[in-house]
């Protein structure tokens, strides 16, 4: 059997948010761990994922505001008066705490991306001096070996390698002009792809094949993907796709410009 699936940028989102449940990694840690989440607009979904999963479904958190820089037709941030504070998963247990103090007791940090390689590296846009959340904690959980998945859509692969063009980059302060706030982009080396691919993947035993890109109106930003395989192993995928079709955009506070 063969089918072709388009997911619009806010399906794809919501459709790697449920397929990540069925991570190895997660489900090791999901209750018996410590599971760090970077702000953004994929981690808010796995979040929502995350609290309906381990019986927290009503725990008070604004999801909208769960994202920190935002590309809205220029460079920006969302407004820090409204920004949901960062969270944890302890054991199953939602917490509100900064990722980089999560840190010492993390078992994997979720952390999306602004772009991703052909050699399947991702990059964080940072337009915080310091590098944002990615800053404060990439060193420390290299050199502890906490794992660093990268939820993010293939949407965001640009052709050139992250690690190829971080060098020829100017940084936020070498920047003349720019299309709202000058950004930094930070090369995640290590840390796990995890895209609508992986995704897929982890949901059934099929191939897929990335086949196109783009669209107009809601299909703006679109992937389009072909799978193969027997039907039984395909209706898992179209099961999920189902439960996330016409998923809402989130509703994020603009700091004001």
């Amino acid at each position: 059997m063969r089918c072709q699936l388009v997911f619009n940028t806010w399906e794809s989102r919501a459709f790697i948010a449920k397929a990540i449940l069925n991570h190895p990694q997660i489900m090791k840690y999901i209750k018996d761990g410590v599971i760090g989440i970077g702000r953004g607009i994929t981690n808010a979904y796995i979040i929502k994922e995350l609290l309906n999963t381990t019986g927290n479904s009503d725990f008070e958190i604004d999801l909208n505001n769960y994202v920190a820089g935002v590309v809205d037709g220029s460079l920006w941030v969302s407004d820090p008066k409204t920004r949901t504070a960062e969270m944890a998963f302890y054991q199953g247990k939602p917490k509100f705490i900064p990722i980089n103090e999560a840190l010492e007791d993390c078992d994997i940090i979720l952390k999306g991306g602004n772009a991703l390689g052909p050699d399947w590296v991702a990059g964080v846009l940072c337009a915080h001096p310091a590098g944002g959340t990615i800053g404060s904690v990439y060193a420390t959980a290299i050199s502890r070996g906490i794992q660093i998945i990268v939820p993010i859509s293939i949407g965001k692969m640009i052709p050139f390698p992250i690690t190829d063009i971080v060098p020829s980059l100017g940084g936020q302060k070498n920047i003349t002009m720019a299309r709202g706030l000058p950004v930094s982009l930070f090369p995640v080396i290590g840390g796990e792809i995890f895209s609508e691919i992986e995704a897929i993947e982890t949901l059934a035993t099929v191939e897929v094949y990335p086949i196109g890109a783009g669209g107009v109106y809601q299909g703006a930003g679109a992937t389009i993907f072909e799978i193969s395989g027997p039907e039984a192993e395909i209706n898992k995928v179209l099961e999920v796709y189902e439960a996330i079709k016409d998923t809402e955009p989130l509703k994020i506070n603009l700091k004001p410009h």
